[in-house]
């Protein structure tokens, strides 16, 4: 039973890497999104402005989706170095 509980932990914290690894990937393309967005527009600022304001709702939408998803990953975070202290106790514990 307890080898299964620390393959379980195992299993959940590599899952837990693997999904902060993803996020990573996509806040480094987003952040070269915004670069690029902010280049184009350089020389439309009218354009800019009328888009911003059209899609309001929805870049507000998006801005809450962000900071959640910021939220979780920090959260994930935290979980990564409690799976991973429970997984080293567990292994001291075993020997």
């Amino acid at each position: 039973m307890k080898n299964f509980l620390r393959n379980k932990m195992k299993d959940r914290l590599s899952y837990c890497k693997d999904w902060k690894n993803s996020v990573d990937l996509y806040i480094a393309n987003k952040q070269i999104t915004k670069k690029a967005d902010k280049e184009y527009y350089k020389s439309k600022p009218i354009l800019k402005l009328v888009l911003d304001f059209y899609f309001l709702p929805y870049n507000l939408l998006r801005l809450f989706r962000y900071l959640r998803m910021i939220h979780e990953y920090e959260k994930n975070q935290v979980e990564i170095k409690v799976l991973s202290k429970e997984l080293g106790d567990y292994e001291d514990f075993k020997k």
